[in-house]
């Protein structure tokens, strides 16, 4: 199911050009959440991504532990870190999240990449379980040295009703608002179920909504 969908997301990315660069996508995650507590926390990052010029460069970072109490009550402890590095500068935090996740519960960290102007860069702080995802988008502004965050929650599915459909962050507009696509659903293939095109995410205002329709007739 999620391979199917990470190849449709990469068709609407292709047709979305030129809002969105190249799709490379820089991954990390924490596995599910459970088993034997954790002493010393487990830190796992994802590679490098830095703009043309190499002046800018960014990794996420995640820790994840359990102690003997996490572990009786299935819980595990996540910090999720966006880090930020520039010419001639250490690595320095440009964002942390922290979670008390469930088990069957996957945190991860997507690096989605550089607006079009690459004066913004945006990553994913994500939750799983089973096959949904909450997107929780991470957004830098290099002119301000600013970091925008804000859960994307159900803000699109309370719009587009249920027909099981997943959101895929795409990508980050010049203006700093993170880009989605809804794929039509893996579970129903009737016409309303289909396609319900590029969708923007104003983390400041909190405001969602559809920019642009990728195939079909119909959405709801």
């Amino acid at each position: 199911m999620k391979r199917l969908s990470l190849k449709l997301g990469l068709v609407y990315f292709l047709l979305s050009a030129p809002l969105l660069q190249a799709l490379s996508t820089y991954s990390v995650d924490t596995g599910e959440c459970g088993g034997e507590p954790i002493l010393q926390p487990s830190i796992s990052k994802t590679p490098v991504k830095s703009n043309k010029s190499e002046s800018v460069k960014f990794y996420g970072q995640l820790e994840f532990r359990r102690s003997a109490e996490d572990a009786k009550s299935e819980h595990c402890h996540v910090t999720a870190r966006l880090m930020i590095g520039m010419t001639d500068e250490a690595f320095r935090e440009a964002k942390h999240v922290e979670w008390d996740t469930e088990n069957g519960e996957i945190a991860g960290i997507d690096l989605v990449g550089f607006s079009p102007d690459e004066s913004k860069f945006a990553a994913d702080f994500w939750l799983a379980e089973g096959d949904g995802k909450t997107h929780n988008p991470v957004i830098y502004d290099l002119p301000s040295r600013t970091t925008a965050y804000r859960s994307l929650g159900d803000l699109i599915q309370k719009i587009i009703h249920g027909c099981d459909q997943n959101e895929d962050f795409l990508g980050v507009t010049n203006s700093a608002e993170a880009i989605f696509a809804i794929p039509p659903s893996e579970y129903s293939d009737t016409p309303d179920c289909g396609d319900k095109g590029l969708w923007h995410f104003n983390l400041k205002t909190g405001r969602v909504y559809r920019v642009k329709r990728i195939s079909g007739i119909h959405w709801k």
